[in-house]
């Protein structure tokens, strides 16, 4: 039996099937964190060809960078588990019902594959074109530029120099992973934005904040109304699972009918892109998601809630050090300096005043002295 936790309370797969999106909004309304943190690398990234601090732009505009999920560091990460084999035959018994063939509940892909090639080769020797064999239409857009790439693809295959008898099958095969990459794909089509619970996570500083030389910043979370709305309708915890669940059902109705129910999307939220390793656990994670709902700009900014708190790494610069106490005094919100605690394996807040900081001062004077 799978095991998840969400928030650290354990549930079992009983449990989570049956959790709604209205019902963990619920929990979460009455029982949203006073705060979330996020760390920050203080670093450049390249995004369109252009290198950009969007730590640095964060803390200046009071936004978040919403990621692809492709840039996550867990290859499981918004990874949708989909049985290829499982797919494959039920597309290709799909395709063979399109066409009016037979199609026997016990054939396995290649004895469908075999009796849809020979359908279609007898049309095509009758004299008759590919075009002629595919009278059949659908009121749905989606699912009607889903079999015409299908026959396009075939046709293709068919005309090239080397067309043989396997150019059925590789065509059959080419166009069902091109359907499985293009639901794998598909959250890469939401853009995500991950939150701490804590801001002296040591793996969090090692992980996120570039070995300790970033920052962390605490959002104060504000009472539910209208203008957070959006906000709080896409936050969400993390579920931790010892569990990947199969989404092969969902993914085949998906491409049958077009499109998602309500439940069904909540389920690719749910086991998708909501569901890590218990191996993360210690992240107590959670994530803001959209849909480009929420972007901003043109290079994934959202506007967040606002700024608390700024925490500095303990192996930051002095020189940034100072750059992001500048920023920070310029927009009034408070600062302080991160440290290793002496006598337990944990971090803490720094009982001196940045300003008056060995390092910061050091770094004042080679200034000074330069000029």
């Amino acid at each position: 039996m799978a095991v998840f936790y969400i928030r650290d309370i354990k549930q079992n797969e009983e449990q989570i099937a049956k959790l709604t999106m209205d019902e963990l909004f619920d929990i979460n309304i009455h029982k949203m964190r006073r705060s979330f943190y996020k760390y920050f690398p203080n670093a450049k990234k390249r995004i369109n060809k252009v290198a950009r601090n969007f730590s640095l732009e964060a803390l200046e505009n009071n936004t978040v960078f919403l990621s692809s999920p492709s840039d996550f560091d867990d290859p499981y990460d918004c990874n949708i588990f989909i049985d290829d084999n499982e797919f494959a035959l039920q597309r290709i018994r799909y395709y063979a019902g399109l066409c009016g063939v037979y199609v026997n509940p016990k054939w396995n892909y290649e004895e469908v594959s075999m009796h849809l090639a020979r359908k279609i080769y007898n049309h095509l020797i009758s004299g008759k074109t590919l075009d002629e064999f595919y009278k059949y239409r659908q009121d749905n857009e989606i699912i009607r530029l889903h079999n015409e790439a299908f026959f396009m693809r075939l046709k293709l295959e068919l005309i090239s120099t080397d067309a043989n008898g396997d150019s059925y099958s590789k065509a059959f095969k080419e166009v069902i992973k091109e359907e499985y990459d293009e639901i794998q794909n598909t959250a890469n089509r939401f853009r995500v934005a991950c939150f701490a619970e804590t801001p002296y996570s040591m793996l969090m500083w090692s992980h996120y904040a570039n070995n300790h030389k970033g920052f962390c910043i605490e959002y104060e979370t504000p009472e539910y109304s209208d203008k957070n709305a959006d906000i709080y309708h896409n936050l969400f915890p993390v579920i931790y699972t010892d569990k990947r669940t199969n989404l092969t059902s969902l993914s085949l109705n998906w491409k049958s009918t077009g499109t998602l129910s309500n439940d069904e999307l909540w389920d690719f939220y749910k086991y998708g892109l909501l569901s890590k390793s218990l191996e993360w656990r210690y992240q107590q994670e959670w994530r803001l998601i959209s849909y480009d709902n929420l972007i901003t700009d043109d290079t994934y900014n959202c506007q967040f809630f606002k700024i608390k708190k700024v925490y500095l790494g303990n192996r930051m610069s002095a020189k940034n050090r100072k750059e992001i106490i500048k920023v920070c005094k310029h927009k009034g919100i408070p600062y302080v300096g991160v440290i290793i605690s002496s006598d337990k394996f944990e971090m803490k807040d720094c009982n001196i005043q940045c300003e008056n900081c060995q390092r910061v001062k050091q770094c004042k004077k080679k200034s000074i002295s330069k000029k």
